[in-house]
């Protein structure tokens, strides 16, 4: 028989998790200000993604403060009333739910441009991503209905929504991720600056995914064997965090990159050594090999030698900077 929880077992790590979730709020905060600082080219539509995660973000941190104050304030000494749900966590899963909504919804709109349309990678991963959002909207309902930790824990129906939840949230990180960078190796040229830019992308597509992926599996673990914690509830207040704050460092990692690209333009003197004098270049472009509607010309300059050839030369200047939009802002 387990032993009875002490408060220190029952909050101790639900304390620290939210603490963490807060400073990840701060860090989402952050990344908002920088993104509008350098958004002016971006569409309407992406800004104001942005600004919905921001208040989204911000609902969820007071909700989250909320809790925090119930538990180790209100309810200071009081063992048998921190078992008690209060309002405010069946609210911090809703808009949580909301924000993976977002977030992923822009990792599918980018699998939608790189797959060329594909109707049917596009369905999949959204049917998943909305199934996974309605078991989020199952379990928060449920945290009204059965109204104490202790009921919460024992009952299927929420282990049920919650694993599944939790289950089908890491399933659609994992195939985000694994068709994002899919179709980034298919666009790699064996041009260097260009060939640098997509491996920085396909770097943040695996981190990014396989943070949250971790956190999920971590969550149901901790929901199914610690029985006497609130260890998992604070896991759920950081796993929105990640969620928002990696669709924000997608998006401001762009000036990056596209210094970067900038910074490695040009051949090496073993890439100018393969070039003959009668090695003509074809075309003064080359070309991501993306399905036709999105491929990505990477403009070389070229030099017209005596015989009649070129060779080529640095990218024009602006030109990385625009390869980066369009590939990493897809």
């Amino acid at each position: 028989m387990p032993a009875a929880p002490t408060p220190a077992s029952l909050l101790g790590g639900f304390v620290v998790e939210v603490c963490l979730a807060l400073l990840l709020y701060g860090i989402a905060t952050a990344q908002s200000y920088v993104y509008m600082l350098n958004s002016k080219d971006d569409p309407p539509l992406l800004k104001s993604v942005v600004g919905s995660i921001w208040i989204l973000e911000t609902f969820h941190s007071a909700m989250i403060i909320h809790m925090l104050y119930e538990y180790t304030i209100t309810d200071f000494g009081k063992l048998a009333d921190v078992g008690i749900i209060v309002w405010s966590v069946g609210l911090c899963v809703l808009v949580e739910m909301l924000i993976v909504a977002l977030a992923q919804g822009f990792y599918i709109r980018r699998i939608w441009i790189l797959s060329n349309h594909s109707v049917l990678l596009t369905v999949v991963t959204s049917i998943l991503l909305l199934a996974r959002v309605s078991f989020g909207f199952a379990t928060a309902a449920l945290t009204y209905k059965l109204g104490a930790w202790t009921t919460f824990r024992e009952e299927t129906g929420p282990l049920f929504t919650l694993s599944c939840g939790l289950g089908l949230s890491a399933l659609v990180d994992a195939l985000i991720a694994g068709i994002i960078i899919y179709y980034l190796r298919r666009g790699q040229t064996g041009f260097k600056s260009t060939d640098n830019v997509v491996r920085s992308l396909m770097a943040y597509a695996v981190n990014s995914g396989a943070i949250t992926m971790i956190v999920s599996i971590v969550i149901v673990l901790t929901f199914v064997f610690l029985k006497n914690s609130l260890l998992f509830a604070g896991l759920v207040t950081v796993a929105g965090k990640l969620y928002s704050n990696s669709l924000l460092g997608t998006l401001n990692a762009r000036s990056y990159l596209r210094s970067k690209s900038k910074g490695s333009a040009g051949y090496n003197s073993a890439e100018l050594s393969n070039i003959g004098p009668n090695s003509a270049r074809r075309s003064h472009t080359a070309q991501l090999q993306l399905p036709r509607a999105n491929q990505i010309e990477i403009y070389q300059e070229t030099t017209k030698v005596s015989d009649g050839s070129f060779i080529p030369g640095d990218e024009p200047e602006g030109r990385s900077a625009k390869t980066v939009d369009e590939v990493y802002a897809a």
